[in-house]
């Protein structure tokens, strides 16, 4: 909710601008370690355009109050709003990047970050924990996902690595006819690798 002063600007009611601006917290966010807290803040100074109390515009505002520019800062609140407030709870504890955080995003909510159905709380005393769960994600997200094989593949696959699997056992050696038959049929395995793309070196 919000008043009019006496030029017609608007004030905020139950917020003091001035004294946020004045904490020294409040300029966390140039550092890179902005807290959930923080970035509502900004957020609604920006929403609600608390800002005019300071500056003509937001863009005014976050130059000379805030000392970065307006692009870094509604960065600051696309995160709020694209991750919710655990995103910045996780980069205070890690040196997590956004792209990085992106990747394991599904794994993390309000109550902590999920690791194999354990919930690390993301908690100040929690800080090795969540470290040591964000490094596990992060180097899972980085291997690539198994390749799905459609039943019939998987079952061709199987009886052509049985029929290597006999030939390694053979103790004979071919006689002329056998070489010549176990040929054509390489021949024609040859040729159906080839048509779904897969060529040998001569």
């Amino acid at each position: 909710m919000q008043d009019k002063n006496e030029i017609g600007k608007p004030v905020s009611v139950g917020f003091d601008l001035g004294r946020w601006l004045g904490r020294r917290e409040a300029f966390g966010l140039i550092a890179g370690r902005c807290s959930a807290a923080e970035a509502e803040t900004l957020r609604r100074i920006r929403d609600e355009k608390l800002f005019r109390e300071r500056a003509r515009s937001w863009d005014e505002f976050c130059e000379r109050e805030l000392g970065a520019s307006r692009r870094n800062i509604n960065r600051v609140i696309r995160y709020l709003t694209e991750f919710g407030p655990q995103y910045f709870h996780v980069t205070q504890m890690t040196r997590i990047t956004p792209q990085q955080y992106r990747s394991i995003a599904g794994h993390v909510d309000q109550s902590g970050i999920n690791l194999d159905g354990e919930i690390v709380a993301l908690l100040p005393e929690n800080q090795q924990k969540v470290a040591g769960a964000v490094g596990e994600l992060l180097q899972r997200s980085q291997q690539p996902a198994p390749l799905r094989q459609t039943p019939v593949f998987a079952d061709a696959l199987k009886r052509c690595e049985s029929a290597a699997d006999l030939l390694d056992a053979l103790n004979d050696s071919l006689n002329i006819s056998e070489q010549y038959q176990l040929a054509a049929v390489l021949r024609r395995m040859r040729l159906t690798a080839c048509r779904f793309g897969v060529f040998f070196d001569r």
